[in-house]
């Protein structure tokens, strides 16, 4: 589509990470990239890293490029060792169902994000304009006002009648949404269900991960996600997640928001260590290790 573009940060050219692929795909180019200068060779990857997020603004959905593995980002780039690269470094994390890059819809549109914003838009500019319907009917505006128009036999309006239609409320509150109430500005209604949208695309693509089937987000997302840091916090853990080994079983999403800190510290990296004998059940008490 015209006009389609990617964000990238001015200082990509020294970031550690870049040094580091660029190290990587030097070593993997042989004899071809082995006259270039370090400098030169982290511009390379540049160019290399532009054409995997192009790609991926085009055709991925949520941040996972379906069906791809590491070598495929390789052929995108046209640089041997780009996708292992990116995923040693983090920027791109191998799972069951393709390449997941983290964090890429926060700073950019993908194909469906567009096509969904872009029928949208239609959709606003239909209400904002609210054409008048041939013969006697009605617009919604904007703001929810309905206006009854009645029509002559020419098609002249002779009477309007308008007037306001109750919206349901259908997003997630939570108290930093109703400040409006204690004189403090309220926040941008319907930002929780956004965000639980993007984490739960994200956390149906991660191994390790038990897919959330509801429709709506578990109970307290909203409070936890309005919680300083705490998305950031969930995003590190769940980038980690596919190798903690000692979940041999996929954990549960809201378990999972117990442990980010916990996955973040480095924990459960080692697998789960096999029972020895028969446990002993004591009335009224749960196992020694349990459940998780």
């Amino acid at each position: 589509m015209a006009g389609d573009w990617v964000k990238m940060r001015c200082s990509l050219s020294t970031d550690p990470k870049v040094a580091s692929i660029a190290r990587v795909v030097g070593a993997a180019g042989g004899e071809e990239l082995a006259s270039l200068s370090r400098s030169s060779l982290r511009l390379l990857v540049i160019g290399g890293l532009h054409a995997v997020w192009a790609a991926a603004n085009e055709h991925a959905s949520a941040g996972l490029m379906k069906g791809m593995l590491p070598e495929d980002l390789d052929d995108i780039a046209g640089l041997a060792g780009l996708g292992a690269a990116m995923v040693e470094v983090g920027w791109a994390v191998e799972t069951s169902r393709g390449i997941m890059l983290p964090n890429f819809t926060e700073w950019n549109r993908p194909a469906d994000d567009r096509t969904n914003a872009e029928r949208q838009k239609r959709h606003r500019e239909r209400v904002k304009t609210a054409e008048i319907p041939e013969g006697n009917g009605t617009a919604t505006g904007r703001n929810g006002t309905v206006t009854r128009y009645v029509t002559d036999s020419n098609g002249v309006i002779v009477t309007t009648e308008k007037r306001r239609e109750e919206k349901r409320d259908t997003h997630t509150h939570t108290s930093g949404e109703r400040r409006g109430e204690t004189g403090e500005p309220p926040a941008e209604p319907g930002w929780a269900l956004d965000e639980w949208t993007r984490f739960a695309a994200s956390w149906n693509a991660t191994e390790r991960a038990e897919p959330w089937r509801h429709l709506t987000p578990p109970d307290g997302w909203a409070d936890l996600a309005a919680a300083p840091g705490w998305l950031q916090r969930a995003r590190e853990a769940l980038d980690i997640l596919p190798s903690r080994r000692f979940f041999d079983r996929p954990l549960p999403v809201t378990r999972f928001f117990e442990y980010i800190d916990r996955i973040r510290a480095g924990e459960f990296a080692d697998p789960k260590e096999p029972r020895s004998g028969r446990a002993v059940a004591v009335a009224g008490k749960a196992p020694r290790r349990g459940n998780l």
